[in-house]
């Protein structure tokens, strides 16, 4: 078996999170509290070290003085803890710079991520039989859309029914990723208790 405190420690709280396999415990709560414990600590620490330099060192040493403006922001935060109402509201300022910047970047990543992106990528020459395939699904899928009363006549009612198919082969092949995703997380922790802790596998 290992002879490093570090490998028994991490095996250790391992095993305590896997025994939530059993039933919730004592042991399965310790571990998760910890690990929580230890992703806020690291959350605080990170955040500080960005603000000192990325804020705080260009505004002193670089003459940034533009830094004084999200310094000030940040500062305004914390006036939701004030007992006065109007030092509180000027909390408000900062969320709805926070709000209205994360609706711009969250739409802006999303028309191009969801619809430049995927147009784009359906603009495939058609030369071999994968891009007929793939272009075909893709005319199908749309085409399951139409819900209106002529959309689901003719052509449209096999293609509609064709659309469904292909989602359904999307959606299975997306889980069974997920599921070997999870499962290569579980053989390697395997691997970390039998390999590295207790040395069995070589």
């Amino acid at each position: 078996m290992s002879t490093s405190s570090g490998v028994w420690i991490a095996a250790v709280l391992t095993i305590f999170a896997y025994s939530y396999l059993y039933k919730d415990n004592p042991l399965f709560k310790f571990a998760e509290h910890l690990f929580v414990g230890i992703g806020a600590a690291q959350a605080i620490v990170m955040g500080y070290q960005n603000i000192v330099e990325q804020a705080w060192k260009p505004l002193t040493t670089k003459g940034s003085w533009w830094m004084i403006i999200p310094l000030g922001l940040g500062l305004l935060l914390y006036g939701r803890f004030a007992k006065s109402r109007s030092a509180a509201l000027l909390s408000r300022l900062p969320i709805a710079f926070l709000v209205g910047l994360a609706a711009a970047l969250s739409i802006r990543g999303a028309l191009d991520a969801s619809l430049v992106r995927q147009v784009a990528a359906t603009m495939t020459p058609m030369k071999t039989v994968s891009n007929w395939i793939f272009m075909l699904s893709v005319v199908a899928t749309i085409s399951y859309f139409f819900f209106t009363s002529y959309g689901r006549i003719g052509i449209l009612k096999h293609s509609a029914e064709a659309g469904r198919w292909v989602m359904m082969v999307a959606f299975g092949a997306a889980f069974g990723n997920t599921v070997m995703a999870r499962m290569s997380l579980v053989i390697g922790r395997l691997q970390f208790l039998f390999g590295t802790w207790i040395k069995i596998l070589k």
